[in-house]
C-alpha cells in the first residue's frame, strides 16, 4: 500500500512540476518544493491553490470588476488596492513602485488577459528586482516569441511548397508586419524581419507584374486561414507598393523608399501618398531643400490632397523653412 501510495504521489508531483513549468499552474514558486516533496497532500495543495486562482481570475472577468477591459491603451492601467480614480496608475508605474504583491497580481491578469497587448510593459518587468514578477513576464514573453515561430516556420513550409503564389507571399509578408508591430523583435531580429518582409513584398510585385504583363487576371490571395477571408478580394499594387515604401522607410532606404513611391505615383490616380512618402524619405535624410523641392512639385501640378494630408504638407513646409 505503501509503495502504491508513493507511486501516486510520485506521478502527481511530476504532473504538477509539468503544469507550473508550461505556466498552466499558478502557484508561486516557493511553494513548489511543498507540492512537489510533501507526499499525496503536496499535489492536492497546488491544485487547490489552482481552483482559488482560476475562481479569482473569473471573477475578475465579470464586467463589474474586469482590470482589463478597457482597450484603449492611455487608460491600461491597474486600480492600486482601494481608492478613487486618483489613485488609478499605469502599468509601467505598478511595476516600478508597487509592491511585490500588486506587480505578481498584475503580471498574472496580464498573462490571462491577452499579453500581445502588453510587451513593453512585459519587458519592464522582466528587468524587475522580484524574481517571481521575471518569471512571469520571460514566460510570456517567451511563448509569444514561440507562437510566432510556429507560424513563421508553417509559412516557410507552404512558400517552399508554392514559391511564386502570390496570396502566401502575401500573407507572408502580413505576417511579418504583424511580429513588427507587436514589439517583439529587437535589434538584429527587427532587422533581419524588416528585410524579409521587404522581399516577399518585392517577390509579390514581380510575379502581380508578371501576370498583368501576360494578361492574366489579378489572382485571388486564396491562403486558407492566413490570407484575406473575402473570397472576391484582389491584390492592388498600389497598396502592396505603399507598404514597400514603408518597410524602406522603417529601414531607413531613403532611396529604395523614393523608388517605390515613384512607382506608386504611376500607379495611382491622385499620387497623393506617393509624393507624402518622398517627403517623409527626404526628412529622414535631412534633405531640407528636397523637401521644399517636392511640396512645390506638388503644388505645381496641383495634385489633389485628402484633409489629412494637407495638414502633413503644411507641417512639411514649416519645417523645411517654406517654400
Amino acid at each position: 500500500m505503501t509503495i502504491f501510495i508513493l507511486c501516486l504521489h510520485l506521478l502527481a508531483a511530476v504532473v504538477t512540476a509539468a503544469l507550473w513549468r508550461r505556466g498552466r499552474m499558478h502557484f508561486p514558486p516557493s511553494l513548489l518544493p511543498v507540492a512537489l516533496l510533501l507526499p499525496l497532500w503536496g499535489p492536492v495543495f497546488a491544485a487547490a491553490w489552482e481552483i482559488h486562482y482560476l475562481g479569482g481570475e473569473k471573477a475578475d472577468r465579470e464586467a463589474e470588476s474586469s482590470r482589463f477591459g478597457i482597450t484603449d491603451e492611455v487608460y491600461r492601467n491597474i486600480r492600486m488596492e482601494k481608492g478613487g480614480v486618483e489613485d488609478v496608475l499605469p502599468i509601467e508605474d505598478v511595476l516600478v513602485s508597487g509592491s511585490p504583491q500588486q506587480r505578481r497580481r498584475l503580471l498574472l491578469s496580464v498573462l490571462h488577459s491577452g499579453p500581445e497587448e502588453f510587451v513593453r510593459p512585459l519587458r519592464t518587468a522582466g528587468v524587475n528586482d522580484d524574481t517571481e514578477v521575471v518569471h512571469y513576464a520571460v514566460t510570456a514573453l517567451v511563448e509569444m516569441r514561440s507562437h510566432y515561430a510556429q507560424r513563421i516556420s508553417s509559412m516557410e513550409e507552404k512558400l517552399a511548397a508554392r514559391p511564386s503564389d502570390p496570396g502566401i507571399l502575401l500573407a507572408f509578408a502580413d505576417l511579418d508586419e504583424e511580429y513588427l508591430r507587436s514589439g517583439i523583435p529587437e535589434n538584429s531580429e527587427r532587422t533581419e524581419l524588416l528585410a524579409h518582409c521587404r522581399r516577399m513584398l518585392e517577390q509579390l510585385l514581380n510575379v502581380l507584374s508578371w501576370q498583368k504583363n501576360a494578361g492574366m487576371p489579378s489572382a485571388p490571395a486564396d491562403t486558407g486561414t492566413e490570407g484575406p477571408e473575402n473570397p472576391g478580394f484582389r491584390m492592388e499594387i498600389p497598396s502592396i507598393l505603399t507598404r514597400l515604401a514603408h518597410v524602406c522607410l522603417q529601414q531607413k532606404d531613403c532611396a529604395g523608399a523614393e523608388a517605390a513611391a515613384d512607382q506608386l505615383i504611376g500607379q495611382s490616380r491622385t499620387g497623393e501618398e506617393g509624393f507624402l512618402i518622398k517627403i517623409r524619405a527626404r526628412a529622414i535624410a535631412g534633405d531640407g531643400p528636397g523637401i521644399a523641392g517636392i511640396i512645390r512639385e506638388i503644388k505645381e501640378k496641383g495634385i489633389y490632397l485628402s484633409p489629412g494630408a494637407r495638414e502633413e504638407l503644411a507641417f512639411w513646409s514649416t519645417s523645411s523653412g517654406g517654400v
